[in-house]
């Protein structure tokens, strides 16, 4: 009896789909996937050329970046020493002053005008407080009287300032210098403030 014994020869392997997007975005990872039994020479070949690729260029643009980064801190090291020039001072432009009522009245009647004129700006406002508080993160603040009596501005200021607003009373006239910060809601608010003298 002849039989036929039939070997069977070892199957050859696709390079699928997702395989194949594997290697194309991340060959470094999924290029060693071609060594497993089936897969062509070609595919190999092709697999490992585009992985060295990809390594080199990415060592290429490690080096690269060392290089910008270098010529960065260069150009910054020579600006800081050409910028270190002694500066004249500015001249500071005298305080404008306002009373509270006023600012409230230019906020209720035009607040982009009102804006320009305060917004960004050192002044001086003075009016009878109304309220003295603290914010939800515990900072100070002074209400004015306005001209809407729920309106007033507001004028905050740091927690070390805290003693120094802790002596005042409530109807007590004062002057505070501060930066218009804009508006809430019709409610002018001010930053940085300090009690004038």
């Amino acid at each position: 009896m002849n039989e036929a014994v039939a070997v069977a020869a070892p199957q050859k392997r696709q390079v699928g789909f997702i395989l194949g997007l594997g290697i194309l975005f991340f060959p470094l990872l999924f290029g060693w996937m071609l060594l497993r039994k089936g897969h062509s020479t070609l595919a190999r070949i092709v697999g490992f050329v585009w992985m060295a690729l990809c390594l080199f260029s990415l060592i290429g643009m490690g080096s690269i970046s060392k290089t910008s980064y270098d010529t960065y801190k260069e150009r910054a090291a020579q600006s800081s020493t050409q910028g270190s020039a002694p500066k004249q001072p500015a001249q500071a432009e005298p305080l404008k002053a306002y009373t509270s009522a006023k600012v409230s009245q230019d906020y209720e009647d035009n607040t982009v005008a009102a804006d320009m004129q305060y917004k960004g700006k050192r002044v001086k406002v003075t009016g009878r407080i109304t309220d003295i508080n603290t914010d939800f993160l515990g900072k100070p603040y002074l209400v004015l009287a306005g001209t809407n009596p729920y309106l007033g501005p507001q004028f905050k200021f740091e927690k070390s300032d805290m003693a120094s607003l802790a002596s005042l009373k409530k109807g007590t006239q004062i002057s505070v210098v501060c930066t218009g910060n804009g508006d809430v809601a019709k409610v002018p608010m001010f930053e940085d403030c300090e009690v004038s003298k």
